[in-house]
Formats: structure tokens, C-alpha cells, sequence
């Protein structure tokens, strides 16, 4: 089966005041670790991003058709131009995500519009999950009432909530490391020296 990959660039970060996924961790772009992540499992790779600067990395570039209204507009995009109905969403501010965690959200998406990491109650990791081609439609529903809300709209979709534990292999307490702010880019370079 034919995958797309979408990496969710963003805009420019307020905490971070600069273009976030071209900040540099351990020498490298962090969307270089989005990339690497889905490279191997990605037929094509789409960067959701209304910013000049990802053309460099020679993939297409994707903006926003609703700019400014968080994720579900960047997905949202992406999705209509997606050519596959397989399609794995990552955003680049989660450089410890694996090929090996992707892979197993792929393996559990079959007959599920959605597959994502999820923690109990409305606490999910929808921007490192599995979406359907066909979700494009109801999120274009949600934008039109104004609705952002990705929890909400797993309420309306078949979804594979996954349990992400520590009996399985590829787990590690970092894999949802979020890179939003200096400190944070500060503790995953801490932790990319100590896995050397």
C-alpha cells in the first residue's frame, strides 16, 4: 500500500521566534528527524507550511487554506493534496519519534480512519497518527462551524486509540518529546548527547 507522509512545519513559533522546524538539534534541522522517521515508509512526503524557506528540501510544500487555526488546518491541507488514502501525519517538533513507532500506528490503522497514540480520557498524540484521505471531509465540516478541535472530531470518526507502553520494543519515556520552547530544545540536545 502507497503511504503519504505529511510534516507539519508550522509557522513561526512565539516561544521560539524563529521558523521551529529549521532549528538546529544535534547539528541537523529538526524536520530532518521528521523526515528521516517516514522516509522509509513514505511513497512521498508532503511539508505542511505557509513558509518559503522548506522549498530547499526539495519536497512539496504545502500552505495553509485556513491559516492560523492550529494543526487541523494544516492537516486538513495537506490531506487534499495527498493522492493516497494512507497517509501518516508528523509534526517536526517531535524529533524522538521512530520509524519503529510509525510503523506500528501503520499496522493498526486497517479498517480505522485514524489511528493515534493515546493516553486516556481526551489525551492524544494526534500529530503523530495514521489519517484516512476520506477524514479531509468531516474536517472541512469542523472548520466550516469553526471547530479546531481534533479531539472532537475523533469523537465523529472510526479511531484506533493506541495505548503506547513500556512492553513494547521501540518504547522510551522521550518518544512524545515536544520541542516548543528553548529549554526544551535545550533537554532534547541533553538527551541526544546521552544516547551517544
Amino acid at each position: 500500500m502507497e503511504v503519504t507522509g505529511i510534516i507539519l512545519a508550522g509557522g513561526k513559533s512565539s516561544r521560539m521566534g524563529s521558523e521551529k522546524g529549521l532549528l538546529e538539534l544535534s547539528g541537523k534541522p529538526l524536520i530532518q528527524y521528521a523526515m528521516q522517521a517516514l522516509t522509509g515508509l513514505c511513497s512521498r512526503i508532503i511539508l505542511s507550511s505557509s513558509s518559503e524557506a522548506y522549498h530547499s528540501f526539495g519536497f512539496t510544500v504545502v500552505p495553509d487554506e485556513f491559516p492560523g487555526i492550529g494543526p487541523m488546518g494544516g492537516i486538513y491541507s495537506a490531506l487534499r493534496q495527498s493522492k493516497t488514502e494512507q497517509n501518516l501525519v508528523l509534526s517536526c517538533d517531535l524529533p524522538f519519534v521512530s520509524q519503529e513507532l510509525l510503523s506500528f500506528i501503520l499496522m493498526q490503522s486497517e479498517g480505522y480512519q485514524v489511528a493515534v497514540p493515546w493516553e486516556g480520557n481526551r489525551h492524544y498524540e494526534p500529530l503523530c497518527g495514521f489519517y484516512c484521505n476520506s477524514t479531509a471531509d468531516l474536517m472541512g465540516d469542523f472548520i466550516g462551524r469553526g471547530n479546531y478541535k481534533l479531539p472532537d472530531l475523533f469523537e465523529e470518526i472510526s479511531i484506533n486509540r493506541l495505548l503506547i507502553h513500556d512492553k513494547l520494543d521501540f518504547y522510551t519515556a522521550n518518544l512524545f518529546l515536544n520541542v516548543n520552547s528553548k529549554h526544551e530544545l535545550a533537554a532534547a540536545e541533553n538527551l541526544m548527547h546521552s544516547r551517544k
